[in-house]
C-alpha cells in the first residue's frame, strides 16, 4: 500500500518524467550511434566546410540584408514627418554599415568568374548606397513641399471659415425673412400686408448674392482640396479650369453685397486667387511634389534593378560553394547508410514504448480528464455559468485546476450580478436626467418608432391635453395627430403638404428648424441621426427670444423713421443756418451755449456798388427777386469752396474760412481768394442775364479779404444765438471791401503773403483803418481768364 501511494502522490509531472526517462534510454543508445556516424562524416567534410560553407552563408546573408534595405527604401518615400525620415534613414544607413564586414571578409577564389562576380558585387553595392543617399535628399525636399502645402491648406481653411462666418448672418436673416414671407402670404388680403410683403421680397433679393457667395466659396474650397490630392499634373490643370470661373463669379458677387461685406469679401477673394494661381499656389505646390515623387520612384526602380543584379551575382558565388559542398556529401553517404540501419532499430523500440505510455496513461487518464475540464471552461466562457464541472478526483495538477474552475465560476456569477445592478442604476439616472430637462427630448429607433421621450416633449406637442405618447408609436402618427389638433400654425389648411415636408426634414435632418405653435409659441427643432440609424430630437422653446426679436425690429423701424425726419429737418435748418454749422450741430459737435475762441481766419466781405440807388428806383418785388437770385448764386459758391456764411446784410455777404473746420492757414486763404474770383466771374454772367431781362443798372461787386486772429463762436442770448466771428481784423476785411473798386478784389498784406506764389497780385498802396496805428498795405488781385474749380 505504501508504494502505490507514493506513485499517486508524484503527480502528473512526476509520472510523465519517470515514463520519459525510460524512453530516453533508447535515445542515448541512438545518440551514441549517431555520434560515431557524425565523427566519421565530420572528418570527411571538415576541410570543405571550414572554407566554402562560411563563404556561402556570408553571401546569402549579404543578399538577404540587401533585399531588406531595398524593401525598406519605399517606406522612406512614404514618410510624412522629418523625424520619421531621419529615423528610417538612420535605420537604412545602419543596415548598410552592417554590410561592410560581409563585403570585406578575406576570401580566396581560384577562377576568374568568381573574381569578376566579387568585383561586380562591390560596385553594385556602392551604386545602391549612393542612390539611397539621393533618395533621402529627395524625400527631405518632398517633406519641405508637404509642410508648405499644409500651411497653404490651413490658410485655405481659415479663409473658408472666415468667409462662412462673415456670410452666415445674411443666410440666417434670409431664412427668417423667408419664414415671414410665408406668414404674409397667408394673410395677403390686406393692402398693408401687401406692402410689407413687397419690402420683404426686396430685402430677400438683396440677400441672395450673399447666399450665392457662400456656395461659391464652398466650391472653391472643395476644388482646391481636390487639387492637393490630385495624382497627375493633367488632373490639376482640369481642376483649375472651373476655379477661374468660380473666382470671377465670386468677384462679381462681391461688388453687389453690402459695403461692409464687400471690403471683407474682397480680401477673401484676393486670398483665394493667391491660393489658386502663382508660384505659391496649391496647384504649383502639388505639381512640385509630384515631380519629386516621380524622381524618387525612379531611384527606387533603379535600386530594385541593382538589387536583382546583385542577387544574381551572389547566387553565382553561392552556387559555386554549393557545388563543392555537394562533393563532400557524396563522400558521407556511405557512412550514413550504415548508421541509418542502427537508428531504425532503436526508433522501432522507442515507438513501441511511447505507444504503450500514451495508450495506458496519457489517453485513458490525462486526456479524458483534461477534455472534461476543457468542455466546462468553454461552456463558462460562452456565458453558461450553470454548466456542470468535473470532479477534482485527485490532488494532482488537473485536480487543482478543477478546483480553481469552481472558484472562477462562482466569482463570475457574482460579477455578473453586480454588473446588472450597475447597468440598471445608470439607466435610471439617465431617464431621470432626460425627464428633468427643460427641453423636449425624444429618441426614435431605425424603424422610426418612439423609444423614449420626456414629459416636456409631450407638453410641447400636445399642450393642455391629456394625450399620452406610448413607446413604439410611429413618428408620422405623432406629428400628424399634433397637426390635426391645430397645434402647428404652419400646417393649418395644408396638413398633407406640411406633413410631407416635415417627414422629409425628419429623414434627412440638417440645420435646426424653427416652428410656430398655437398660442404664439415658437419651437426650435434639432434632429440628429445616431450611428445605428436612429434619430434623437430636441425641442427648445424660443418664444421669449422671438418676442425680443420682434420688439427689436419694431424699435429699429421707429429709429429709422426718426432718423429720416431728422435728415429732413437738417435740410430745412441748413437753409437758415450755414450747412457746416448745421452738420456739426446734428453730429453733436456743437453745443448751444454762448462761447467763443480765438482762431486765425481768412475773412471775406462783398457788396454790390450803389445797390441802394437801385432799390430806391426799382419796384420792391423786382428788388427782392434779383437780390434773392444774387445771394443764392453767391451762397452756393461760398459753400462750394468750404466757406461759412455767418450772415447776409442786405446785398452784403460776410464769409469766413478756417471755422468751424480749417484746412490750414494757406489753404483757407487760397480757397477764399478763388471763391472771390469765381464770384466776380459769376457776376458777369448774372449782369448779362439781367441786362437781357431789361435791367439797365450796372451791377458790379467789391470784395475785401484779410487773414488774422478773430473771436469765433456763438453770440446772442440764451434764447437766440448765431455763429459768427468778430474783432478788429473783421473790421479790416470790411474796410478793404469798402476801399475796393467795383469789379475788383483787395487783399491785406497778411493774405497776400499766403497766396502770392499762386495768384498774381499788384500793390495799390495803403489805407487807414480805425483801430490800427499804422497804414495797411493793400494789394489788388489780377483776375486771369482761367477756369476755376474747387479741389475735391
Amino acid at each position: 500500500m505504501n508504494e502505490p501511494y507514493k506513485f499517486a502522490s508524484m503527480g502528473v509531472r512526476g509520472r510523465l518524467l519517470l515514463a520519459f526517462l525510460g524512453i530516453s534510454m533508447f535515445s542515448l543508445v541512438a545518440a551514441a550511434s549517431g555520434l560515431y556516424s557524425l565523427t566519421q562524416v565530420g572528418s570527411a567534410l571538415n576541410k570543405i566546410t571550414e572554407q566554402r560553407v562560411p563563404e556561402a552563408l556570408s553571401w546569402l546573408e549579404l543578399s538577404r540584408r540587401v533585399e531588406s534595405v531595398v524593401h525598406a527604401a519605399p517606406a522612406l518615400l512614404a514618410v510624412n514627418t522629418d523625424s520619421a525620415r531621419i529615423e528610417i534613414s538612420k535605420e537604412i544607413t545602419s543596415q548598410i554599415s552592417q554590410l561592410e564586414p560581409f563585403l570585406h571578409q578575406s576570401r580566396s577564389y581560384e577562377t576568374e568568374d568568381e573574381k569578376t562576380a566579387m568585383a561586380n558585387v562591390l560596385n553594385l553595392f556602392a551604386d545602391m548606397a549612393q542612390n539611397l543617399l539621393s533618395l533621402d535628399e529627395l524625400v527631405k525636399k518632398r517633406l519641405t513641399i508637404v509642410a508648405f502645402k499644409g500651411k497653404r491648406i490651413r490658410d485655405l481653411s481659415r479663409a473658408n471659415s472666415i468667409a462662412k462666418r462673415m456670410l452666415a448672418p445674411g443666410e440666417r436673416i434670409l431664412d427668417a425673412q423667408m419664414a415671414d414671407l410665408n406668414r404674409i402670404q397667408e394673410a395677403a388680403e390686406s393692402n398693408k400686408l401687401s406692402t410689407e410683403k413687397s419690402d420683404l421680397v426686396n430685402s430677400i433679393i438683396s440677400l441672395i448674392p450673399q447666399q450665392r457667395a457662400v456656395l461659391l466659396v464652398d466650391s472653391i474650397h472643395n476644388n482646391l482640396l481636390k487639387i492637393t490630392d490630385a495624382d497627375t499634373t493633367e488632373r490639376i490643370d482640369v481642376l483649375i479650369f472651373p476655379l477661374k470661373k468660380y473666382l470671377k463669379e465670386l468677384y462679381e458677387v462681391s461688388l453687389v453685397v453690402s459695403k461692409q461685406a464687400k471690403r471683407r469679401l474682397a480680401r477673401k477673394v484676393a486670398l483665394l486667387e493667391d491660393l489658386t494661381f502663382g508660384q505659391k499656389s496649391l496647384s504649383e505646390i502639388r505639381k512640385n511634389e509630384l515631380t519629386v515623387i516621380a524622381q524618387a520612384e525612379a531611384l527606387l526602380a533603379v535600386n530594385v534593378k541593382l538589387s536583382n543584379f546583385l542577387t544574381n551575382r551572389v547566387d553565382f558565388l553561392v552556387n559555386s560553394a554549393s557545388s563543392d559542398i555537394e562533393k563532400s556529401n557524396i563522400q558521407a553517404v556511405a557512412i550514413q547508410v550504415l548508421n541509418r540501419n542502427i537508428l531504425i532499430g532503436i526508433a522501432a523500440l522507442s515507438l513501441l514504448s511511447s505507444f504503450l505510455i500514451v495508450w495506458l496513461y496519457v489517453g485513458r487518464n490525462l486526456i479524458a480528464r483534461l477534455t472534461a475540464l476543457s468542455d466546462s471552461m468553454l461552456a463558462i466562457a460562452g456565458g453558461n455559468l450553470k454548466a456542470p464541472l468535473p470532479d477534482s478526483g485527485s490532488s494532482d495538477e488537473i485536480g487543482r485546476m478543477a478546483e480553481s474552475l469552481v472558484v472562477f465560476r462562482d466569482t463570475a456569477i457574482e460579477v455578473k450580478e453586480n454588473n446588472l445592478r450597475n447597468i440598471e442604476t445608470a439607466r435610471r439616472r439617465l431617464v431621470d436626467a432626460i425627464e428633468n430637462s427643460s427641453e423636449g427630448f425624444a429618441f426614435f429607433d431605425p424603424d422610426d418608432r418612439l423609444v423614449l421621450c420626456n414629459t416636456r416633449y409631450k407638453e410641447i406637442l400636445f399642450p393642455n391635453t391629456d394625450i399620452d405618447i406610448e413607446p413604439g408609436t410611429a413618428f408620422e402618427t405623432i406629428i400628424r395627430r399634433s397637426a390635426e389638433n391645430g397645434n402647428i400654425v404652419d400646417a393649418e389648411g395644408r396638413i398633407d403638404e406640411w406633413f410631407a415636408d416635415r417627414m422629409a426634414f425628419h429623414h434627412d435632418p440638417g440645420e435646426p428648424r424653427i416652428q410656430q405653435r398655437s398660442g404664439g409659441q415658437w419651437i426650435l427643432i434639432t434632429e440628429r441621426k445616431t450611428g445605428d440609424g436612429g434619430i434623437v430630437a430636441i425641442y427648445s422653446d424660443i418664444t421669449d427670444l422671438k418676442r425680443r426679436e420682434e420688439e427689436l425690429t419694431t424699435k429699429s423701424n421707429a429709429l429709422e423713421e426718426t432718423n429720416e425726419r431728422l435728415k429732413k429737418a437738417q435740410v430745412q435748418i441748413s437753409k437758415y443756418i450755414d450747412p457746416h454749422v448745421t452738420e456739426k450741430i446734428f453730429k453733436g459737435e456743437f453745443t448751444a451755449e454762448l462761447s467763443h475762441q480765438r482762431k486765425k481766419l481768412t475773412m471775406f466781405f462783398s457788396d454790390i456798388k450803389d445797390f441802394t440807388q437801385f432799390t430806391d428806383a426799382a419796384d420792391p418785388e423786382d428788388v427782392a427777386k434779383l437780390l434773392n437770385e444774387y445771394l443764392g448764386e453767391m451762397a452756393q459758391i461760398v459753400r462750394t469752396w468750404g466757406g461759412t456764411i455767418p450772415q447776409f446784410t442786405g446785398d452784403s455777404i460776410y464769409a469766413i474760412f478756417g471755422a468751424p473746420d480749417s484746412k490750414g492757414e494757406r489753404e483757407d486763404a487760397l480757397a477764399c481768394l478763388r471763391m472771390a474770383l469765381e464770384m466776380q466771374k459769376k457776376m458777369k454772367s448774372i449782369r448779362e442775364k439781367w441786362w437781357n431781362q431789361g435791367v439797365q443798372f450796372p451791377f458790379e461787386i467789391r470784395c475785401g479779404i484779410h487773414t488774422g486772429m478773430a473771436n469765433v463762436g456763438n453770440y446772442g442770448s440764451e434764447g437766440f444765438m448765431e455763429y459768427s466771428a468778430i474783432g478788429l481784423n473783421t473790421n479790416l476785411a470790411s474796410r478793404l471791401e469798402q476801399a475796393c473798386q467795383p469789379g475788383e478784389i483787395y487783399l491785406s498784406h497778411a493774405s497776400w503773403a499766403l497766396v502770392n506764389d499762386e495768384i498774381l497780385c499788384e500793390e495799390v498802396g495803403t489805407i487807414e483803418v480805425k483801430g490800427f496805428h499804422y497804414p495797411i498795405q493793400t494789394y489788388r488781385v489780377l483776375q486771369p481768364e482761367v477756369e476755376i474749380a474747387p479741389e475735391s
